[in-house]
């Protein structure tokens, strides 16, 4: 123990911590070749069953500021096709003042005009019909993104990538390769300086 004095009063007795040293771990990740085959495995399972799996799993690697999570909050009156991005209105960091976007390419935009429009307060990335014991029209589950990733990971004989790394942290590893760090800010990935962000930059 150790006292806090203030005018050569002892005021309140104080515990010594103990000094601990430790290591970050790193997510696993790959390659942006690896990423391009998992993205074109995931388009071959399950576009016949929703081709929003793909789609969503595409945005995350091109908008690597958005996580899994708050990508399926996604509704369809965040979607501004005409401005080209999508408004995360609930992302993790709170940002209630500014928000959070993800940016959408010409393809994009085609792809979202050529699916069925849905009320402005309906998830867009939902269930449509046709598939056993899920009902048409629900949200996707919490794990629904990383289910797809996984399953295209085990097609192609990739181990030890999971959804996160696999998109997040490999694009941003790829970018440190490419771009100085404002050259990345200018970029339009929509990703802002955080310190997990920094360490794969």
């Amino acid at each position: 123990m150790r006292r806090e004095k203030r005018g050569g009063k002892n005021l309140i007795e104080m515990p010594v911590f103990p000094e601990i040293s430790f290591t970050l771990g790193w997510r696993s990740r790959t390659d942006i070749q690896t990423i391009e085959a998992i993205l074109n495995e995931i388009k071959q399972i399950p576009w016949a069953v929703n081709p929003k799996i793909w789609f969503g799993i595409n945005l995350l690697t091109k908008n690597i500021d958005v996580r899994p999570g708050e990508m399926r909050m996604i509704k369809e009156k965040d979607i501004n096709l005409e401005s080209g991005y999508i408004l995360i209105s609930r992302p993790k960091e709170g940002l209630k003042d500014f928000g959070k976007y993800a940016y959408l390419d010409e393809n994009d935009i085609y792809l979202i005009r050529s699916m069925p429009t849905g009320m402005p307060f309906m998830y867009f990335f939902r269930h449509q019909k046709g598939q056993s014991g899920i009902k048409a029209g629900d949200q996707f589950g919490p794990k629904y993104f990383k289910v797809w990733w996984d399953k295209a990971c085990k097609g192609l004989g990739v181990q030890g990538v999971g959804l996160y790394g696999g998109t997040k942290h490999t694009v941003a590893t790829a970018l440190g390769q490419l771009l100085t760090p404002k050259e990345k800010k200018r970029g339009g990935t929509g990703s802002r300086t955080n310190k997990a962000f920094d360490r794969y930059f």
